[in-house]
């Protein structure tokens, strides 16, 4: 292209831009056509991240009670227990031996257990903040329709 006849264009396009953008409106029927397509595809997306969130944050919570439980039935097996009730049957003795005494607490701790009930409690609250929020955009997005 010749570069006089892109600055004539150019110059062209900047004079008569309204008259340009009238060319290309698409007719009415199509523009509420496209407008209802496009909030029909928005609906269907936020319905699918509030059912999507709500089943993760169900299951990240009935995840955690059950990991919790173990961790309680693996914490009595392992004999965490007795060792706390020796912080208050013999105090004096834990202060003289408490490098040993927390070695042995940090061996009965199941601490895999805790690691993943502690992710699945993350998983629910971030599933929980997801939730609310595409709710919060549900309840803008539908004043916005109606």
């Amino acid at each position: 292209m010749h570069p006089n006849y892109q600055n004539k264009r150019i110059k062209y396009c900047m004079e008569n831009k309204n008259q340009i953008f009238d060319m290309i409106e698409p007719s009415p029927l199509l523009k509420s056509s496209i407008i209802i397509k496009i909030k029909r595809a928005e609906i269907k997306r936020v319905i699918y991240q509030i059912v999507l969130s709500s089943v993760v944050s169900i299951f990240s919570i009935l995840m955690s009670v059950v990991f919790i439980l173990n961790i309680i039935t693996d914490a009595y097996q392992s004999g965490l227990s007795e060792y706390i009730s020796l912080i208050f049957s013999d105090g004096i003795l834990i202060t003289s031996y408490w490098q040993t005494y927390l070695m042995s607490v940090v061996e009965s701790l199941p601490i895999i257990l805790i690691t993943i009930t502690v992710a699945s409690i993350w998983v629910f609250v971030w599933s929980v903040n997801k939730f609310l929020e595409s709710y919060k955009n549900t309840k803008s997005f539908f004043y916005k329709i109606n």
